[in-house]
């Protein structure tokens, strides 16, 4: 049985409330899910575009966006990630 830990990126420009508000919510679930004999678990943290590097590969395993649609820097951002995603 091994622990298994998922990465969630929060995508969140000048977002102030929602990210605190999300990470405190998901530190207090504490989730440890039972998967076919292995212990799944929950990471977020904050997605961080800087230095932009065209070789990097994503990071995480779900990415919760909520500025795209307003900065084009993350939007080119999403989309290496999901071209990079093998």
């Amino acid at each position: 049985m091994a622990d298994v830990t998922r990465r969630i990126g929060l995508s969140l420009g000048a977002d102030i409330c929602w990210p605190i508000a999300f990470e405190e919510i998901l530190g207090r679930l504490d989730l440890k899910i039972p998967v076919d004999g292995d212990t799944v678990q929950f990471a977020v943290e904050r997605v961080s575009i800087e230095p932009f590097d065209l070789r990097s590969g994503p990071r995480y395993d779900v990415v919760i966006d909520r500025l795209t649609h307003w900065y084009h820097l993350s939007r080119e951002w999403i989309k290496k990630s999901v071209a990079m995603d093998g």
